[in-house]
């Protein structure tokens, strides 16, 4: 059984290097399962007297064998291109693992043994020199690691993890040859992954920005059920091999935490909205609470983008134990539906229905729906932002970890409002709808400017006392 890429991308070219690197490969007892060895070709394609694609990228989880692409490319580099190689990984364990598999298919054969003219096994500087020039070095990756050095082959391995700086110190090696390649392979960041550089090379995969870019990746979509047995096949190709066993995955995720097993097994990359991100994702998920109710205070807040296609509530309100609570609640096509849904809803525990004036919700015909708004202009929306991300900063809320609030909260960019001297929402980012009417209803738990919210029906008493309190359906 094979699975496919959830995505990819590659130059067209001619295979011929690549098939001899996979039959290279196998000859000196290193098996490729078939979704490995299209990668292998994939990376050796030549047009034009050069490398297809100057750049290459691969994400996929742990333990499903990238080690062993990167070695088959190594030794076809090595081998039959005699190349100048430079291995990087951001641990020494990891290089130091990486130049231990090499060397332990060099030392089995006694023809590739002789090839070797001398070597260091130097912890962090290990090295392969071969007779013909062909050389293999293995780092850590820092700030200076490659500066000053003319290599054909870069091979950065746990790319999800690379600052800048250490981009700028390593891409420059590669500039003076002229057939010479870049490889990037990881697993999606984690939240305390510094991977700006690989998430600037994915989104230029996906926009199609470098002809000369190939990619491959097995990623579940953000959200996706994280116990579905099915989707941890489809994303982890050597489980759909038969080469690892699924209960390696089960064993998992009886041990990782959510965070780290969406990332290293699922390979779930984060929402992120770029520069101007403001929420922590490890902070944000240690405010999960799938139990999570509010009984007091409840406040609506209501939302719908430019487009007018959609509309989405979001609620907030105070937990019996008096902290904070926030979730998404409903999102529906159109617009139209809000003033009656909302009514449907109110009962003694919602002190407010919070409506931005300048938004589409605010034209609404409230009034025939018996709903009191509480319209707010910039300097409230400004106050509603900071009031939730006060809370989430502070750890004062609490959440469902619905896909809906949660890909809006870590997908997250600002916008100066009142002068700069505070700030709102990005619309343009990934769930920015459900980000604002959270933030609306946040910030109407505790306000002392909001209004009652439901309109006295014609011939009802001052106080009807049939409706139910708490936030029940």
């Amino acid at each position: 059984m094979t699975t496919e890429p959830t995505f990819q991308t590659v130059p067209d070219g001619d295979e011929s290097t690549g098939r001899d690197a996979v039959d290279l490969a196998r000859s000196y007892g290193v098996p490729l399962d078939e979704w490995q060895a299209a990668i292998v070709r994939g990376v050796l394609r030549e047009s034009g007297g050069n490398w297809s694609c100057s750049q290459a990228g691969l994400v996929v989880g742990r333990q499903n064998g990238k080690g062993q692409i990167l070695l088959a490319l190594e030794l076809a580099g090595l081998l039959l291109l005699g190349e100048s190689v430079l291995h990087t990984a951001h641990a020494v364990k990891t290089s130091s693992d990486a130049f231990r598999r090499l060397v332990a298919v060099i030392d089995a054969h006694d023809d590739l043994t002789r090839s070797v003219r001398r070597r260091s096994h130097q912890v962090g500087m290990e090295y392969l020199e071969f007779n013909d020039g062909a050389r293999i070095s293995f780092t850590t990756r820092s700030a200076s690691a490659g500066r000053g050095l003319s290599i054909d082959r870069l091979v950065v391995d746990e790319a999800e993890d690379m600052p800048e700086a250490e981009v700028s110190a390593l891409k420059p090696t590669t500039f003076a040859r002229p057939k010479s390649q870049a490889l990037f392979v990881g697993t999606a960041p984690g939240p305390g992954h510094d991977a700006e550089a690989f998430l600037t090379m994915r989104r230029s995969a996906y926009d199609g920005l470098n002809p000369r870019l190939a990619w491959w990746e097995w990623s579940a979509e953000w959200g996706a059920d994280i116990d579905d047995r099915n989707l941890w096949v489809r994303v982890n190709p050597a489980v759909a091999a038969g080469r690892v066993p699924l209960q390696a995955i089960v064993d998992d995720r009886a041990v990782l935490p959510a965070d780290a097993f969406r990332a290293e097994r699922l390979s779930m990359f984060v929402p992120r909205g770029g520069a101007g991100t403001v929420f922590n994702p490890a902070a944000w998920e240690e405010l999960l609470d799938p139990d999570s109710t509010p009984v007091r205070d409840i406040a609506i807040g209501v939302d719908a983008p430019p487009s007018r296609d959609k509309a989405t509530v979001c609620i907030a309100g105070r937990r019996a134990d008096g902290v904070l609570h926030v979730e998404w609640y409903e999102t529906r096509d159109g617009i139209t539906w809000l003033p009656e849904w909302v009514h449907a809803q109110l009962n003694p525990s919602v002190r407010a229905v919070v409506v931005d004036s300048r938004n589409h919700c605010g034209d609404l015909d409230w009034t025939e729906a018996h709903v009191r708004p509480t319209f707010v202009g910039v300097r409230e929306v400004g106050a509603a932002a900071g009031a939730l991300w006060d809370a989430v900063s502070d750890g004062k809320i609490r959440h469902r970890g619905q896909v809906e609030l949660t890909q809006g909260v870590l997908a997250a960019v600002t916008r100066p409002m009142a002068a700069g001297q505070g700030f709102g929402w990005e619309r343009k980012a990934a769930g920015s709808s459900a980000l604002i009417a959270a933030s609306l209803a946040v910030w109407g738990v505790d306000s002392t400017e909001v209004k009652r919210p439901r309109r006295k029906l014609p011939g009802e008493p001052r106080s009807s006392g049939n409706r139910r309190a708490g936030w029940m359906l």
